[in-house]
């Protein structure tokens, strides 16, 4: 069974403790009782046309009176249009309620795209509360009875949108095997948990949000966790959440004194509930906000991967050494003790030796060793996008010869001999594999080869770029820099080291001048990415190399600055999970701007043309008749969309400052369609070697020097999550920044979600 189902059952009732549900929801006909919200004030807004405008805090939860009934809108929808005889929320087959769910909420309160997760995730609970309420209500007590399988009065009355075939398949599953033995798995599981909360629905948000009213400030989830937990009367609810308390209370005041540091997850919370948080789950945090939220907006420092690395090696050598030591009776202390050098007179012991204690005056200066390692970082070739990827750091040793060996085998021409300490990608293959290792995280530690030319030192970094790139020019150096033209951003190979030299300071962000919802970005890059650190996102396509976002990548998108096609592809992939969920990913295909732009100076025009269409070929040559291909372009100065439909052989050309397609790109798309139509033969039906009909469409003007950039990633969103996108694009004439803003918002809140710490 799905983790769904299981959440599900597992909020059964206690053996031996009284059933709480929500089952007065049921008895609208008794006075007094709680009947089901039907929120008339939403419908009211509704009616007039108008939403209710919803904040979030720095968290990213729904606050204010706002907020509660955003909560209580998710209840009814999810009553509406989710049926209660699913199994599991995460089924394919729901995927139109949920968008359905999506829309109607979006009708009716201005909430952003990037809480689109959030909020399905909310309704999925409720969803199941709701089930679990009917359940006990109704069910429980007479599953073996046939009067079961009728409707109850009350849910015809009240729920009208629950079928009898609905109730039918509801009752059906309760009766199955599998949901009595995850029911009674629930009900132990639920036997252990000794720390529950006694407040009611989203108790840790309004906590959160009462204290950030009181004191202007975010407190911390320790805090939080233990009010939850304390009892009108200033008791704490059972002894063992009060051993949790007592350890809180004293690992704050170890804070305070200077004597304890909170470092990413581990915090006060982890420390004191003794076991570490989950990808997926923040304890004393509501549903809404996610782990990169919280430590962002709370400013919590990320432990260095390098220092979080050395920890786990010598805790795992010191469960070690406890283990020998246990199984073979070695006292350590006793141990320590004789081993303790004795205090003698050295020069008195026939083991003595003059140089022990004094320095001879005859004996040269230690001289370093001719192989001395040096710390690196370790790349490999990005045969895809360009360029190439990091994966790993290190120590290398450079003086090596092509005669020394690594596990027994020969070093080779052109390769050095190199240790890795912290893998970034883990499953990266080893570029010369040994016996024992295949991947990065198996060499952890241990001695591989590695191509000399893939390696960069540390002393160097600050010098180098990884993939091409103009020299830069000596006599350069003092001058002025030129500011570039309105919107030309020059495309830059994937991923790319960020240079630091000792004249060029990467600038800082002003924080007072960027929207709230981009700070924890920068707030991030600002603690973690100045030095030259990445951000990894996946590829759109499993099979390609992940995504860096470096440090210039951020400032640059957050201060709305030109923007990298790194930055590109990072929206395209999210554009690609947006479509993947909505069921639309049969429409379109992208193209990668590293794979058509023209990047590399001073080549064979010819040949990079030849190599650059090749590449477009090798794309659409295995599509379905009706896809689309979209492929945003640079020239090395500007960006923009190209939509292709290689079936029809037509190319719509959206350019945000609606000039004409220039030549490289005419020969670019003439030359690969042409070839393409030899390869596909007789599924065309226009002459083969005629022009491609290239159309400059209507799309919004930029007014701007660099806008171009996010013009196309709008371009890109407007016609991928409409299904008349094409038509609606070309009704447009402009864009407003609050538009623009909603682009940034959903690539801010993407690149957050792929942060580790």
């Amino acid at each position: 069974m799905s983790k769904d189902q299981q959440e599900e059952v597992s909020t059964q009732t206690q053996v031996g403790k009284p059933r709480r549900t929500n089952s007065s929801r049921f008895n609208a006909d008794e006075e007094g009782k709680r009947r089901a919200t039907l929120l008339k004030r939403v419908h009211v807004v509704r009616t007039r046309g108008e939403r209710i405008q919803v904040s979030f805090d720095a968290k990213g939860q729904p606050i204010g009176k706002e907020g509660d009934e955003l909560q209580s809108w998710i209840g009814v929808l999810a009553r509406e249009h989710i049926p209660i005889w699913i199994a599991d929320f995460r089924s394919a087959d729901l995927e139109p309620r949920k968008e359905q769910v999506w829309l109607e909420v979006v009708t009716s309160f201005t909430v952003d795209e990037s809480h689109k997760k959030q909020v399905l995730k909310s309704c999925g609970e409720s969803a199941k509360c709701f089930r679990y309420d009917l359940y006990q209500a109704f069910v429980r007590d007479h599953i073996d009875d046939e009067s079961v399988w009728q409707r109850p009065a009350k849910v015809v009355n009240n729920y009208p949108t629950i079928s009898q075939d609905d109730w039918e398949r509801f009752i059906t599953y309760r009766r199955t095997g599998d949901f009595k033995r995850l029911s009674d798995q629930g009900i132990e599981r639920r036997k252990k948990s000794k720390y529950g909360s006694t407040t009611g629905r989203d108790g840790y948000r309004k906590r959160d949000q009462e204290i950030f009213e009181k004191t202007g400030s975010y407190a911390d989830r320790h805090v939080i966790w233990r009010d939850t937990r304390i009892k009108p009367d200033g008791e704490y609810k059972n002894p063992s959440i009060k051993i949790i308390g007592d350890q809180i209370d004293e690992l704050t005041q170890q804070d305070t004194q200077g004597s304890f540091e909170s470092v990413g997850t581990e915090d006060i919370l982890t420390k004191s509930l003794g076991n570490p948080e989950h990808s997926g789950r923040l304890r004393g945090q509501s549903k809404f906000v996610k782990q990169a939220q919280y430590y962002n907006a709370m400013h919590v420092p990320r432990e260095n991967p390098e220092v979080s690395f050395m920890k786990r090696q010598l805790a795992a050598l010191e469960r070690t050494v406890q283990e020998l030591c246990a199984k073979h009776g070695i006292n350590r202390e006793t141990m320590a003790e004789e081993a303790a050098p004795e205090t003698v007179d050295q020069h008195n012991s026939f083991k003595a030796s003059c140089t022990l204690n004094e320095k001879d005056a005859d004996a040269p200066d230690p001289q370093p060793m001719p192989n001395e390692s040096k710390e690196c970082q370790l790349f490999l070739t990005d045969f895809i996008n360009g360029g190439e990827v990091l994966v790993a750091l290190g120590k290398a040793y450079m003086d090596c010869v092509p005669t020394d060996t690594v596990h027994g085998i020969l070093l080779g021409a052109g390769n050095v001999r190199v240790t890795i300490s912290v893998p970034k990608l883990k499953r990266a293959l080893l570029p010369i594999p040994t016996n024992e290792a295949t991947y990065i995280e198996e060499a952890v530690g241990g001695f591989v080869a590695w191509p000399k030319k893939l390696v960069v030192i540390q002393s160097s970094l600050n010098q180098a770029s990884r993939g091409p790139s103009q020299a830069p020019d000596p006599e350069a150096k003092g001058k002025k820099r030129i500011k570039k033209r309105a919107g030309r951003k020059k495309l830059q190979s994937q991923p790319e080291v960020q240079q630091q030299t000792a004249e060029e300071v990467p600038p800082t962000f002003d924080f007072d001048a960027i929207p709230i919802e981009l700070r924890p970005l920068a707030y991030y890059a600002q603690s973690s990415l100045s030095d030259g650190s990445q951000i990894s996102c996946p590829p759109q396509q499993s099979d390609e190399m992940p995504i860096y976002i470096g440090y210039e990548d951020v400032y640059d998108f957050i201060t709305f600055k030109e923007i990298s096609a790194s930055s590109i592809m990072v929206y395209i992939s999210y554009l690609s999970d947006c479509c993947a969920r909505a069921g639309l990913d049969q429409r379109f295909v992208f193209i990668s701007p590293f794979l058509v732009s023209p990047v590399q100076q001073n080549v064979d025009r010819v040949a990079y043309i030849r190599e650059r269409a090749d590449n477009i070929i090798r794309i659409i040559t295995n599509i379905p008749r009706g896809r689309l291909v979209l492929m945003p372009y640079n020239s090395g100065q500007h960006w923009i969309l190209a939509i292709i439909n290689p079936w029809d052989d037509s190319v719509l050309y959206f350019n945000p400052l609606g000039n004409d397609p220039g030549e490289d790109f005419q020969q670019l798309i003439t030359l690969a369609l042409n070839d393409w139509k030899l390869l596909v033969g007789r599924g065309i039906t226009k002459r083969r070697n005629c022009k491609t009909l290239i159309q400059t469409a209507r799309c919004p003007i930029q007014q701007g020097n660099v806008q171009c950039g996010y013009f196309v990633l709008g371009f890109m969103r407007e016609i991928t999550l409409n299904v008349d996108g094409l038509a609606l694009l070309q009704n447009k004439t402009s864009y407003n920044e609050a538009d623009l803003n909603l682009v940034r918002q959903e690539w801010t809140t993407y690149v957050m979600s792929f942060i580790q710490y």
